[in-house]
């Protein structure tokens, strides 16, 4: 009964068309690549980059006191893989600036007397700065290095070296002391909404013209194909402006997101962000014959720019490879952009390398898609 049933579909005309729609998907390679490749690409982004755990948190180390026992000290974070020690500082106030760059999320200051104080097993108190910008990574540091010192104590009170409880923690949060998760989750949120909105209404805009056939007509005018791309681009880039001004005061008032920094700097750097994320919108609209096929290439290529990009998720607590990875993502400078001024209150004297790492990224995709039109048109 089997086999009868089995050579009645064979043999119907639901197999042939069956075959028919097969082959027809088989000859479309880029559909073909759309339907297999993203749900194995998105599962390994997502399995690496949204990592609960938290591991390889930079920790600077002030060490003022720069003997045998401050450096056995320093040792307690070879005993866990959150952190990692990545430099040694000569001066505090370069130690902080890197805290506010976002170079390292502890800075710890051991002080002069450190040893003098362990040899006469006096109470000593060392000094930790926590970049509190992602309050959930800063908590846990917290937590950590207390467990971790607690542990130190716990094997001086064992050797005879000290009493219980001698070296102790001075905590301070900076940027975030009231530790708002929401912060880290809004500020990243700014450039995650932007970029899909951006991308996607210009590839739309672009695509749409194609199919209806009004490109050509555009072309027939004076106007030079990198003017009709800059008239498409600049309305978008009016309408991203008003809805960043709109994103701020919803974050603002509704999240209590506090702007420390000058908007006027903020402003044209988000602009200039727009900028990037519409000329991704239009190289991909250059490929794409229709708007549905737009919207696939779209899903292919945005969540791999949300998750690299350390809006959810803090890069450092990312495999390697991911975060090399993260460095061809523009939307990583300009969420670093987003918390230094919203949140840090830095200037371009600080946010100087990702303004123009987003300038290369904006002249290079603009000058692809210039081209890119320019071909198909020619």
């Amino acid at each position: 009964m089997l086999f009868n049933l089995i050579d009645s579909i064979l043999g119907s005309r639901f197999w042939a068309l069956f075959q028919k729609e097969f082959a027809q998907i088989f000859r479309n390679r880029q559909l073909l690549i759309q339907l297999l490749v993203p749900p194995t690409v998105f599962l390994m982004l997502f399995g690496f980059a949204l990592n609960p755990e938290v591991e390889n948190l930079k920790v600077g180390i002030r060490d003022y006191s720069n003997s045998s026992a401050s450096r056995e000290f320093v040792q307690i974070f070879d005993q866990t893989d959150a952190f990692v020690v990545s430099r040694y500082y000569s001066d505090q106030k370069e130690m902080i600036e890197d805290l506010a760059t976002g170079k390292l999320t502890v800075a710890m200051t051991i002080p002069r007397e450190f040893a003098g104080d362990i040899a006469k097993k006096r109470p000593v108190e060392v000094q930790a700065l926590y970049d509190a910008v992602d309050a959930n990574t800063a908590s846990l540091a917290s937590s950590y290095i207390n467990q971790l010192v607690s542990d130190y104590n716990s094997r001086q009170q064992d050797r005879g070296d000290l009493q219980k409880n001698r070296v102790q923690v001075q905590t301070s949060i900076f940027y975030n002391p009231g530790l708002e998760s929401s912060w880290f989750i809004v500020s990243g949120m700014f450039g995650i909404v932007l970029t899909v909105i951006g991308s996607q209404a210009a590839a739309s805009l672009v695509v749409r013209e194609k199919e209806a056939g009004t490109v050509e007509q555009l072309v027939m005018t004076p106007a030079s194909n990198s003017e009709v791309i800059l008239a498409k681009v600049c309305p978008l880039l009016v309408l991203l402006t008003l809805d960043v001004l709109i994103a701020l005061g919803v974050a603002r008032l509704v999240f209590g997101v506090p702007l420390r920094g000058n908007l006027l700097v903020f402003l044209p750097i988000a602009v200039l962000y727009f900028w990037v994320g519409i000329s991704i919108g239009i190289l991909i609209a250059t490929y794409s014959k229709s708007e549905q096929q737009t919207q696939l290439t779209a899903f292919f290529i945005n969540p791999p720019l949300v998750l690299l990009c350390g809006a959810t998720t803090p890069i450092s607590s990312m495999p390697t490879f991911i975060q090399w990875l993260s460095y061809l993502d523009p939307l990583r400078y300009f969420i670093e952009v987003c918390r230094g001024v919203l949140l840090k209150g830095v200037g371009l004297e600080t946010l100087w390398p990702q303004v123009l790492i987003l300038l290369v990224f904006a002249a290079v995709l603009m000058s692809l898609s210039i081209r890119q039109f320019r071909q198909q048109l020619g």
